[in-house]
């Protein structure tokens, strides 16, 4: 199964160990207070990573569900929830 794949202007970040929400690394890169850093498909659902500058990031899946429900300050956290969804 897939891992997240970073859109292009974010590959960067895929590399970057201990990214928390606000810091200096993260606020660079962004250019609205909500971005999409990428996705992960699963099945048939697709889960995509925003950055809700400043405070968190955030999985969404459109479909709903507790498993499209999870924030955290730290982006390795929540790239570890999506990467171990399964179908």
């Amino acid at each position: 199964m897939e891992k997240f794949e970073f859109y292009d202007r974010f590959k960067e970040l895929q590399d970057m160990k201990n990214v928390v929400a606000g810091e200096k690394r993260i606020e660079d890169m962004i250019e609205s207070k909500e971005s999409c850093l990428g996705h992960r498909k699963v099945g048939d659902r697709n889960y995509h990573i925003f950055y809700l500058s400043p405070s968190e990031f955030a999985v969404y899946y459109h479909g709903g569900g507790t498993d499209a429900m999870y924030t955290s300050e730290s982006l390795g956290d929540v790239l570890n929830y999506t990467n171990t969804l399964e179908e």
